[in-house]
């Protein structure tokens, strides 16, 4: 019964009619139509012959359980029948660059496939689809009709087959199913079609007759049937089972085995229920069987292979909650149920090693799809492929378990967990479908939103898989998951396993998806990267490439999906930015010739990689995203100078005399050292090396770009070269615009596309440079549009340009060109002046010291040197207006007034020397544009402009015509001139001058003058100027006082002018005490005029007065010596002394009895002290002043003698102190107090001796005046030497009791003397009343001791101390 010989003998024995009646020669014979034959046959599928498989075409390890289909001498249902001679078959070979790739890496590639019917992609028409891979035929089922395409066409479907469907069908009812049915060895095919809730079954025999039948509504189409189905039961799949027909798995569980031939091979569909071991035997539709079978069990899968059975195929199905079944099956619809293990357990036992024990309790498995993997050496032992997923508590996982399914058992040997396969929420039914393609070494898993490329290949052991299991996580082979969009609303209709090639050993299968086409997803042979996990530059190329192919389903996120480190993800994204600029990809392959499209290409992939790495991973670094956008730069600036070069190439074709030089492009590109650049393949057809380094080596344009100049200067302009000046002006020009293509290029993308990378575009300036403090430290690496290279060429090509445009327009030589280069040079030195900034800002934020030293270097050069030199110079070349418009951008004041100057000047000498009123109209156009620049100016930028204008103008020597201009210009003018002049005591003598002329004030006239004297060196101009400081004030004064006795003065005003008053007075009384201390330089002069007056030059004069006065004791003060004598030199030269020297003038001149021109004794102690009393010195300075002066003063007196003198009687004795140097000083101090303003000499008076020791003798005091050690420490051992002696005084011979005395001895007789001045009012007694014994205070001193002369006289005063 079941012998297949007899089977195929006694259908090619039903061939032959035996009732056919022999046709008579000489009838007439109605003409048949010829038949049309479809271009589906012939000449477009493959033989079957050609294809290699096995024996029954659906027992290889490959298959999976989805049958195969074999050769026709392995077939059992053989159709003898006649048939025309046909051409050999063409061998179809898919061209893979027909196909559309979604999505391709080194393990897997998906392509949207072309063929594919415009109906069904329109979206109207919903279908379900299966196809025959083997001949490249797909079939859809719509709810009326069937069609029939080639699905690998090149340029789309050529031809569709479409076949009506009975009209049983309402709209409700599910589409039905179907497969496209092998007849025999013949190319004809054929097509079941099932609708799942009827249960009627259709059959075509040959799709073209099918079709030519349709032509004639006569004529039956197709051979019917039916299964009966239960209510509600529907069929819910069609398993080929290849020469056992098919199975119908019905929603109740039920299998029935479908048959579409008789015995005799006629066209015949026959069903038969499969019974389980727990099912009737009864009828076929008896519902006792139906009750107690298959019902009861959810069937999760059905797969089919050949049977250990000689012609017959072993089916096997396993339901959801994990029991497999297994049947054999013979064409004739015999069936033999062979076993049934229940797996459910081991299964869940399995996946639950290492969980918790309370979490085991709390989750189920559940089968969802399986795949026969082929016999295992055992024929009783079925090896497949498991698809579960383990359902818990808010979790759901998957798993491929590998199984061998025994007579008994169920052994589990591997399982893989689908760990890259991440739900965006968990469904409420696990779902998915297992596919498993030929030649079996990766699995395909199919869920509603994404597909699973699962490696079978067992990671071998090695190093790398011991790093993975010592670090506790188990080694699994590769995995990938492909995501769909969420709002494409993917739903696959169908799929087919396609069959693995001769040579190569893909696994490809094709996805169905509604109102979207087919999907053909492959995967490679991966031994070699069996243990290799997915990279971030797996994903970022992926996206990079993928992500923006139109109309794409694929979702190319990985955020919440992949986890990978940030510095991984930024490696990747730079290494995939570097051979995008040097197409290292084979997107990015193709022909040469179309470079400019490729060049778009690669942009298009930067900027792509850019937004996704904006999205999916935005904490990358900032020096990341930085390099990533340097790299967009590049590739900008590389795309407008490849066609800057084509467009000079079309100009240099047309007229070639023009361009006697081949383009500069061709040389640089030569130039380049070959490490910088890949060489030429001419086996390749490669042969421009300019196209080459475009399509290759834009990474290293930033090494390229030096050379415009660099080639320039060596074979152009060497000395030893002799170029025709039309070859120099051609090559300059391009080696400008080169430049100028580059860097506006760069400059320009980087402003308009930072946010697009991440960074704020404040973080930039005007010119596209970053800020400082930006971020220039986290920047290590050279900024590739500020390379050291790069800054020096730029800046070269700008003053060569401007020299042979101006050498050009001298000479009137290649005019033309030199206007060209002239024209560039504004925008080269722009360019110059960003490639500084941007490198100085750059290494002064960086850590290390020489890269700082360098910025600083760089920015003081720019800005002394290059910045405003290359400004200015533009004027010489006639582009002085753009030059004032690059020093307003750079906001170089004092180079924009130069520019002003200059070319005012030029265009007055212009107007001067011209005869033509349109000339000279032109030249007053450009005068008055000129003058409203300036007022723009001033109202712009305000003070720095007004600064660098009126300097330039003193600088000139033009303060008169600057004062002059002031009166005629308008209010805003004068008030920013008098601003500038009183900004800086410098100009004092003219602000004070502009003050009087243009504002009409003395009171700030006689300030500025006041201040001029605190920078005027010369002494009697200081005199000068405070007198007419003083005559200011006065009248000012007089101006007041006049406006507050007017009688329209009104109260306000009268308060006004009151308050001003005050103020006058007071600062008349400084001026005043100012030209005293004038005053006190002059007398010291004047003292030591008859000793000038005996030299021949000043060198002479001071060494006299140094003779004269600087020996004695200073003789053995070498540094208080030179001190002396550095005042002297000052004093002859008639220069302001600074007031500490000034002192130590007076304090070290060597003493002699003298008096002054006007008749009085000559104190030079007492006009120190003055001197100190009436300025103003720093406090740490002037703090020991006064007893140093005092120290000073007691070293001039013989107190050793004045211990020793007796006999003298207490008048005596003080008329004999007041004598002495210090007494004299006393005296002369006390005349001062009782005559002016005591206040003023309250920290000068005189001291006890004890306290006066120390001054002088402190860094602190010196340190300001002399920073140096080598010149401070000198003196302040001089002075404490002096201290010394003043010390051994005290301690021998009496000193501070003798000063005591002193003091008040020349304060009674100064008081005396002012009493005989001014009378006695007050009664007191004489003057030469000895002082009370009354202790003298150390700071009103005897000064306040001598007020009291109730005493006796005659009495001698009582010593402190004593």
């Amino acid at each position: 019964m079941f012998s297949p010989e007899a089977s195929t003998q006694s259908v090619r024995n039903s061939q032959r009619n035996p009732r056919r009646r022999p046709r008579n020669s000489t009838e007439p014979q109605q003409q048949q139509p010829r038949r049309k034959r479809s271009k589906l046959g012939d000449e477009t599928f493959v033989s079957v012959g050609d294809e290699s498989f096995d024996e029954n075409g659906n027992g290889s390890i490959s298959l999976n359980g989805h049958v195969g289909y074999g050769s026709a001498d392995s077939s059992l249902v053989l159709l003898d029948m006649p048939v025309r001679e046909k051409k050999g078959a063409v061998k179809r070979v898919f061209k893979e660059d027909i196909a559309l790739y979604l999505n391709r890496c080194e393990n897997y590639s998906v392509k949207r496939l072309p063929s594919f019917p415009s109906a069904l992609a329109g979206g109207s028409t919903p279908f379900r689809a299966s196809a025959l891979p083997v001949v490249s035929l797909a079939l859809a089922l719509t709810s009326d009709q069937a069609l029939v395409w080639d699905y690998t066409g090149a340029t789309g479907v050529s031809k569709i087959l479409a076949l009506p469907l009975p009209p049983a069908l309402k709209n409700a009812d599910p589409l039905p199913l179907g497969q496209i049915v092998r007849n025999g060895p013949t190319n004809d095919f054929g097509v079941v079609a099932v609708a799942p809730s009827t249960g009627k079954i259709v059959f075509w025999e040959n799709i073209d007759s099918a079709e030519t039948r349709s032509l004639f509504t006569q004529r039956k189409q197709g051979v019917e049937g039916v299964l009966k189905l239960y209510s509600g039961e529907r069929i819910a799949n069609i398993v080929d089972v290849d020469h056992a027909g098919y199975i119908l798995v019905l929603s109740s569980g039920r299998l029935a085995q479908l048959t579409l031939r008789d015995a005799q091979g006629r066209p015949s569909i026959t069903t038969h229920v499969l019974n389980s071991p727990n099912g009737s035997s009864g009828s076929l539709f008896s519902l006792k069987g139906l009750l107690g079978g298959a019902i009861r069990k959810t069937i999760a899968s059905v797969k089919a292979h050949p049977s250990e059975s000689k012609g017959q195929m072993e089916v096997v199905a396993a339901t959801r909650n994990g029991v497999f079944q297994l049947w054999d099956l013979t064409w004739a619809g015999q069936q033999i149920f062979k076993r049934e293990i229940d797996a459910r357990e081991k299964i869940l036992a399995t996946l639950q090693q290492g969980s918790a024990p309370e979490m085991r309790g709390q989750q189920d498995v559940q089968v969802l799809d399986f795949a026969i993997r082929g016999r295992s050496r055992d024929s009783a032992v079925t090896d497949v492929l498991v698809l579960v997923a383990l359902s818990g508590r808010n979790m759901l996982d998957h798993f491929l378990l590998e199984v061998d399914i025994t007579e008994d058992n169920a052994v589990i040997s591997l399982a893989i967990p689908l760990n890259n396969y991440q739900p965006a929420e968990l469904p409420k039914e696990a779902t998915g479908t297992l596919l498993l393609p030929d030649p079996g070494h990766t699995a395909l898993v199919q869920f509603p939103d994404a597909v699973v490329v699962a490696s079978l290949i067992q990671p071998e052991e090695g190093p790398e898989a011991q790093l993975v299991v010592d670090s506790g996580a188990p080694v699994l082979p590769f995995q990938d998951c492909i995501y769909f969009k969420s709002d494409a609303h993917v739903r696959s209709v169908g799929h087919a396993l396609e069959p693995a090639g001769r040579k190569n050993q893909t696994s490809s299968a094709i996805i169905f998806i509604q109102d979207f086409g087919i999907l053909q997803i492959s995967a490679y042979t991966a031994e070699s990267k069996a243990l290799s996990k997915v990279s971030a530059r797996t994903k970022l190329q992926q996206a990079t490439f993928f992500s923006t192919v139109p109309g794409t389903i694929l979702d190319f996120a990985t955020k919440g999906r992949y986890s990978f480190s940030q510095a991984e993800v930024e490696t990747a994204a730079i290494k995939i930015s570097t051979c995008v600029l040097s197409s290292s990809f084979e997107q990015l392959e193709g022909n040469s010739l179309m470079l400019e499209d490729q060049l778009r290409k690669r942009a298009l992939a930067l900027q792509t990689l850019n937004s996704h790495l904006r999205t999916q991973f935005p904490d990358l670094s900032f020096s990341g995203r930085w390099q990533l956008l340097w790299h967009a730069e590049k590739l900008a600036a590389a795309i407008n100078i490849w066609d800057w070069y084509q467009k000079q190439l079309r100009k240099q074709e047309t007229h070639p005399d023009l361009y006697p030089e081949k383009n500069i492009m061709v040389d640089i590109v030569k130039a380049l050292h070959e490490k910088f650049k890949t060489p030429i393949d001419e086996s390749k057809g490669e042969k421009d090396p300019v196209r080459q380094f475009f399509l290759k080596d834009i990474d290293s344009l930033d090494i390229l770009l030096p050379w415009t100049w660099n080639y320039f200067r060596l074979f152009y302009i060497a000395p030893d070269r002799a170029i025709p000046l039309k070859s120099i002006m051609q090559r300059l020009r391009e080696a400008d615009e080169v430049m100028l293509t580059a860097f506006e290029t760069a400059f320009s993308f980087r402003k308009e596309n930072i946010e697009q990378y991440g960074l704020e575009a404040e973080s930039l300036d005007s010119d596209g440079i970053l800020r400082p403090g930006q971020g220039y430290d986290k920047i290590a690496q050279n900024i590739w549009t500020s390379t050291h290279n790069l800054t020096a060429s730029v800046r070269s090509i700008v003053d060569a340009g401007r020299k042979y445009a101006d050498d050009c327009y001298e000479k009137r030589e290649e005019e033309v060109a030199a206007q060209e280069v002239a024209q560039h040079n504004p925008r080269l030195v722009r360019i110059s002046c960003q490639n500084h900034i941007e490198r100085f800002r750059w290494a002064l934020d960086q850590s290390d010291e020489k890269k700082r030293a360098s910025g600083i270097s760089l920015r003081d050069e720019w800005n002394t040197n290059v910045r405003p030199k290359q400004i200015y110079h533009l004027a010489g070349i006639g582009l002085a207006t753009e030059g004032m418009n690059l020093a307003e951008h750079y906001h170089d004041m004092s180079t924009l007034v130069d520019l002003i100057w200059e070319e005012t000047l030029y265009l007055e000498e212009a107007k001067a020397e011209v005869n033509s009123k349109m000339i000279e109209t032109e030249i007053n156009l450009k005068l008055q544009r000129i003058k409203d620049r300036v007022s723009s100016c001033f109202k712009r930028y305000h003070d720095a402009f007004a600064n660098a204008y009126f300097s330039k103008y003193i600088t000139m020597g033009q303060s008169g015509l600057l004062l002059k201009k002031a009166r005629e210009e308008d209010e805003d003018f004068q008030k920013s001139l008098s601003t500038y002049l009183g900004a800086d005591p410098s100009r004092s003598k003219l602000s004070w001058i502009n003050n009087i002329c243009g504002e009409k004030s003395y009171s700030m006239a006689a300030k500025d003058l006041q201040a001029a004297t605190q920078q005027e060196p010369n002494s009697w101009c200081n005199t000068v100027e405070l007198s007419i400081a003083k005559l200011c004030a006065l009248a000012q004064q007089e101006g007041d006082a006049k406006e507050l006795e007017s009688e329209l003065t009104s109260a306000n005003q009268r308060a006004k002018f009151e308050k001003r008053l005050q103020k006058g007075e007071k600062f008349l009384y400084q001026v005043e005490n100012d030209l005293e201390v004038a005053s006190i330089q002059t007398q010291l002069y004047d003292y030591v005029q008859p000793t000038i007056a005996e030299a021949m030059d000043n060198e002479s004069a001071v060494q006299l007065l140094m003779t004269e006065y600087g020996q004695g004791r200073l003789s053995d003060r070498p540094s208080l010596q030179h001190l002396l004598q550095q005042g002297f030199e000052q004093l002859v030269q008639h220069q302001v002394l600074e007031p500490c020297l000034f002192i130590d003038v007076l304090t070290l001149m060597v003493y002699h009895d003298a008096t002054e021109p006007d008749g009085e004794a000559w104190n030079p102690f007492a006009l120190a002290l003055r001197f100190l009393a009436m300025n103003k010195i720093q406090r740490t300075v002037g703090k020991g002043l006064p007893g140093l002066i005092w120290k000073r003063a007691l070293l001039q007196d013989d107190w050793v003698e004045i211990d020793r003198t007796q006999n003298l009687s207490g008048e005596g004795m003080n008329e004999y102190l007041s004598q002495t140097i210090a007494g004299s000083t006393v005296r002369t101090l006390t005349e001062w107090i009782l005559l002016g303003d005591a206040e003023q000499f309250k920290n000068v008076r005189p001291r006890r001796v004890r306290d006066m020791f120390g001054s002088g003798c402190t860094d602190g005091e010196f340190c300001m005046r002399f920073p140096e050690d080598d010149l401070r420490k000198p003196i302040i051992q001089d002075n404490l030497s002096d201290e010394a002696i003043l010390q051994e005084l005290v301690e021998k011979s009496r000193l501070e009791e003798w000063f005591d005395r002193t003091v008040a001895a020349g304060t009674s007789i100064a008081h005396a003397e002012y009493q005989d001045s001014e009378g006695d009012p007050i009664g007191q007694e004489p003057t030469g009343a000895e002082p009370t014994a009354e202790r003298v205070e150390p700071v009103a001193g005897a000064l306040a001791a001598a007020e009291q002369h109730d005493g006796d006289m005659d009495q001698d005063v009582e010593m402190q101390g004593s």
